[in-house]
């Protein structure tokens, strides 16, 4: 009887930490984070696709287009590959102004896992002394290389970036209207973003089971002591880990929440019309819909240019009737797949981009991106993505042709 009112007691008093950790009056009822008078939320877009389509110079074109509109932006890499900085020059894991309106920053996953694990040694180091401290600091630092551990401090970066967003570096500025992240390839950015939901179980169960653990502890150890306590009114000392984990639950569920916002956060595919760039594409969708996140729109990148002749009447040289055989015929190999991934996109923005002649690698080389971005807009819903798709989708914004850039 007295295990089971202590299970009771722990129960309610976890129930009452949760519920105002989440700004909740009651179990029914969830608090806008976004208080009234405060500045507004920014957007969160994550572009994504197969490695090698042109997403990093579509979310460097996009945030350049979104600022020259005024519109103050924050770009984020969670790339290992470091694309940012080569477009910009060298990044680091803060903002850094690289024109009006546009912060750039890049997270470093050395950077970041040696700052997150450093964190852990932080909270663990009051929880342990003597011979177990020195064997967990050992284990920690075996950690380091240990697979996944790499994700984790990605991940918990990006729910800083996400939860409490960095100031701009514009002194006019107060808060980002826009944050976009350019992602790894599309396996790494559906396990990223599938995380909070992933680990936001394994949260409950971890939580569950400490708890179970300190009743039982304090029923078998000290049963004496807290009855004492109850008798008088105080409370059971409180559970450092238990703290830990509900705090950790409490923010993976926020983040959570973000990211099924349909009408704040959502993932803009990059493509090419080629075979195989197009049926990750169409895998991505249904993985990232599937986890409760929205899928904003599509560009189809690196599309060939219409033939001299559609366009000038001009036809081509007899010498190079080789040469555009095969570029004709790669042309429509293109038309297919890019109709394809149209159709499949019909209820949702899609854009198609000309191949450059001069591929993106610099500021001043994103020009034609940024002119061809400038009127792009994701799809998005005031409430969540998990909906069906309407009965008369609405038409791409590109025509079938592809569009030329100046």
């Amino acid at each position: 009887m007295l295990l089971n009112w202590l299970r009771r007691r722990r129960r309610q008093d976890g129930t009452r930490r949760t519920h105002a950790a989440e700004g909740r009056s009651d179990p029914g009822r969830v608090r806008d984070t976004q208080e009234e008078g405060a500045a507004p939320r920014p957007e969160i877009w994550f572009f994504g696709g197969k490695g090698g389509v042109g997403k990093t110079s579509c979310a460097a074109a996009q945030a350049l287009a979104l600022a020259e509109k005024g519109e103050p932006t924050l770009l984020v890499s969670t790339d290992p590959a470091h694309n940012l900085g080569d477009l910009f020059g060298d990044l680091g894991g803060r903002p850094r102004a690289i024109a009006a309106c546009l912060d750039v920053m890049e997270l470093d996953p050395e950077q970041e896992c040696e700052r997150y694990l450093e964190e852990v040694r932080q909270r663990i180091a009051p929880l342990v002394s003597g011979e177990r401290s020195a064997t967990v600091m050992r284990q920690l630092a075996l950690a380091r290389h240990a697979p996944g551990t790499s994700e984790a401090a990605l991940f918990d970066a990006l729910v800083e970036i996400i939860l409490t967003p960095p100031a701009p570096l514009a002194p006019d500025s107060s808060s980002y209207r826009h944050i976009l992240f350019d992602t790894a390839p599309s396996g790494h950015t559906i396990r990223l973003l599938s995380l909070p939901e992933v680990l936001g179980g394994w949260l409950e169960g971890m939580l569950g089971q400490r708890r179970r653990a300190v009743a039982e502890r304090s029923l078998w150890l000290d049963s004496q002591q807290t009855a004492t306590a109850s008798e008088t009114g105080s409370s059971a000392p409180e559970d450092p880990i238990s703290e830990a984990l509900e705090q950790r639950r409490t923010r993976y569920k926020a983040l959570r929440r973000c990211l099924t916002d349909a009408s704040r956060a959502r993932v803009i595919l990059v493509s090419t019309p080629e075979k195989l760039p197009c049926l990750e594409t169409l895998r991505t969708r249904e993985a990232l819909e599937s986890h409760g996140l929205c899928v904003g729109g599509l560009i189809i990148n690196q599309c060939l240019p219409d033939a001299p002749s559609e366009v000038s009447g001009a036809s081509s040289p007899s010498s190079g009737e080789a040469q555009a055989d095969w570029i004709t015929s790669w042309r429509e190999q293109q038309f297919q797949w890019a109709a394809r991934l149209e159709n499949a996109f019909a209820d949702r923005p899609c854009l198609r981009l000309s191949r450059q002649s001069r591929l993106p690698e610099d500021r001043e080389s994103l020009g034609p991106l940024i002119t061809a971005l400038s009127t792009f807009r994701p799809w998005r819903h005031d409430s969540s993505c998990r909906q069906a798709r309407p009965p008369h989708p609405t038409a791409c914004t590109s025509a079938h042709r592809p569009q030329h850039q100046r």
